[in-house]
């Protein structure tokens, strides 16, 4: 697969003809690490469409594009700015749409009816008391969905992370239902909402019917265990979903 640009390439696998509609993708592929892994795993468990962005981050080449939003943050005097619609970031932001609806086998101007995201985080919150806590948890930012089914969807992860060895386990925190959760005895606020893909990316109402952005702690992607045991989970949680 070519790159679009300089070491930045969008490749994709179809998914069955039996599951059209349906694709998992990994657009931030090697600076969220495993998140691709994580993504075929579920794919291929699935035989659902797959896309996977890479090299789209570089502090050599300096370039920073956002893949599943059309921005790009543009390197100036020595680091990235905040990220802008530039004509290269709504080039890469439209081969990696382009490359989801051929995963999904559906038309290049029909909605996907069903994107999964799998992205990663390291996030860190102070406490009152100056000290940093790990934000340990799986969020969730969702398109499409009814409250009744996203209650349903966190009562079908709260039993299936029961077969998840208790060292492994996770919080899961979805964006309509917890605007804040605690952990760790903290209280902690909602982060990704994926509101920059939901406003002008991969989450419109004009690309998806139905999305699942899950943001993903280092301790499920980086440890072989877990990430074994979390992409069997999520594979069995979004094909549950997806039948809505």
């Amino acid at each position: 697969m070519p790159p679009i640009l300089l070491f930045l390439t969008v490749d994709y696998d179809r998914g069955s003809t039996a599951e059209r509609g349906k694709v998992v993708a990994a657009p931030h592929d090697g600076y969220d690490e495993f998140s691709g892994t994580i993504a075929k795993g579920i794919a291929s468990r699935l035989s659902w469409g797959h896309v996977e962005a890479t090299g789209f981050r570089s502090y050599p080449l300096r370039h920073w594009f956002d893949v599943n939003r059309p921005t790009e943050r543009p390197w100036r005097n020595g680091g990235f700015l905040d990220a802008r619609v530039t004509s290269d970031g709504e080039r890469v932001h439209g081969e990696y749409l382009r490359k989801l609806r051929l995963a999904a086998r559906v038309s290049s101007t029909a909605k996907i009816p069903f994107l999964v995201e799998i992205h990663g985080h390291d996030r860190h919150v102070s406490t009152s008391h100056g000290s940093q806590v790990q934000i340990d948890a799986i969020e969730l930012a969702t398109r499409g969905f009814t409250l009744t089914e996203l209650r349903r969807l966190k009562r079908r992860y709260e039993t299936l992370v029961q077969d998840v060895p208790s060292r492994y386990r996770v919080t899961l925190a979805v964006d309509r239902l917890d605007r804040t959760y605690v952990l760790e005895n903290w209280r902690v606020p909602f982060y990704f909402y994926a509101n920059g893909a939901k406003r002008t990316g991969s989450l419109q109402d004009d690309h998806v019917d139905h999305a699942l952005h899950f943001e993903l702690p280092a301790s499920v992607r980086e440890n072989y265990t877990a990430r074994t045991y979390y992409t069997r989970l999520l594979a069995k949680l979004v094909d549950e979903v997806s039948g809505y």
